[in-house]
């Protein structure tokens, strides 16, 4: 897996070094920090479609974790313009909040990708929202994603039994969920699951926690 991560790094950096917004937005992670002084991000979309091929982003909802600390301050959430209504709803999104507070893609994706710049990416089922951001990303900026990233629930499945929700996790270790369906509610509930999982490996390296890319 290592090399695996390696060589598709390498690939990686190659492409993502061909857009003239490289040096905007990459920033390299030393994997060999501990993870407690390491900052993740932890993020959720919400999107029309399951398929992220299909799929129009709807909002991106994230926070921080530094110092295996949340910093609810800093957090981050956009709704995008673009999404369509009947999809949005779904999400509690009205047509009114679209016009209000609704921003353009290339605005969205732009401040996401400066608000995640030198951090892990941290999600549950990440490789979907990993799949549909990077979609936008290359399609306006020419830029892949290069963050590692690491994923709740295979951090869940090496010490716990079964298939879980998001909401079934959260129940186990104690947390209340609501709003779900809204990106930020989500990415903050996945950021309480995500710091009790990775606080005994708080002073392993970082490359000893099971990142992909």
């Amino acid at each position: 897996m290592k090399f695996l991560n390696h060589l598709r790094r390498h690939f990686l950096l190659k492409k993502a070094q061909k857009s003239a917004y490289f040096f905007q937005f990459y920033e390299d992670v030393d994997l060999n920090r501990k993870v407690k002084e390491t900052t993740f991000v932890v993020f959720d979309c919400e999107a029309t479609d399951l398929n992220p091929k299909k799929a129009k982003l709807l909002s991106v909802g994230a926070v921080k974790v530094k110092n295996l600390e949340l910093e609810i301050s800093s957090s981050f959430y956009r709704l995008v313009k673009e999404s369509e209504v009947k999809a949005a709803e779904i999400h509690g999104i009205t047509k009114e909040d679209l016009e209000k507070y609704g921003r353009p893609p290339e605005e969205v994706i732009e401040d996401f990708l400066l608000y995640i710049k030198g951090s892990v990416l941290v999600g549950f089922y990440v490789k979907f929202d990993i799949s549909l951001i990077e979609k936008y990303s290359l399609n306006i900026f020419n830029y892949p994603i290069t963050n590692y990233k690491i994923d709740v629930f295979n951090l869940y499945k090496g010490n716990y039994p079964g298939q879980k929700s998001l909401e079934d996790m959260a129940n186990e270790f104690g947390f209340s969920v609501k709003g779900r369906h809204i990106a930020i509610d989500d990415a903050y509930t996945t950021a309480l699951i995500f710091l009790k999982l990775i606080y005994p490996y708080r002073e392993e390296k970082l490359k000893s926690i099971p990142l992909f890319l």
